[in-house]
């Protein structure tokens, strides 16, 4: 029996309160659905005004869950804005599993991860598990634990969010690097 969840609400951030961002979709996932709660899709784009959109983070209580890369092609985004020099590769997709990160009712945030390392945020988003699997809860650190078990848990997931920060940077500078060869030649 699979375990559900329902999107109780997606809020998108107005775009004058996401500093550093031209324009965002959250296309998934959506206000008034339900999926399984092992494979909730987080699927959009994202523009940014000064430096480019290289990551989406999906965080729960302060702790980072998922950082996407932006690098999927949204040939709908080029044609609304085709001055984005980013516009044709500016997607995101990915399938989380928050069977053990979710309580009952919980929240996520989304955030853009700009190349100059800036953070904006996009939307948030309300959740609640059906009734399948409310009586499963697993216990998070708290997000001000500094010692213990529960705080060195809490460190080296950060520490896994900016390895994998620098990882979609890194690539990042890569493809820039050969796409910059490429034009010289």
């Amino acid at each position: 029996m699979k375990k559900m969840i329902d999107i109780v609400e997606v809020l998108s951030v107005p775009l004058a309160e996401s500093q550093g961002l031209l324009a965002f979709n959250l296309d998934a996932p959506e206000t008034g659905t339900q999926t399984d709660v092992g494979a909730v899709e987080f699927r959009g784009w994202v523009l940014g005004k000064m430096s480019p959109a290289i990551a989406v983070e999906v965080i729960h209580q302060g702790r980072v869950l998922k950082t996407i890369p932006v690098n999927v092609p949204r040939p709908d985004v080029v044609q609304t804005y085709p001055q984005a020099s980013e516009a044709g590769i500016s997607g995101f997709q990915a399938t989380l599993d928050l069977s053990r990160v979710i309580d009952p009712h919980d929240q996520l945030t989304v955030y853009s991860i700009l190349r100059d390392q800036s953070l904006a945020k996009m939307a948030e988003v309300t959740v609640k598990l059906g009734s399948e699997s409310s009586t499963v809860e697993v216990p998070l650190p708290q997000q001000d634990a500094e010692s213990g078990v529960d705080g060195i848990q809490l460190k080296l997931q950060r520490i896994q969010a900016d390895l994998e920060r620098s990882k979609v940077f890194v690539q990042t500078v890569k493809t820039d690097l050969l796409n910059r060869e490429q034009l010289n030649r």
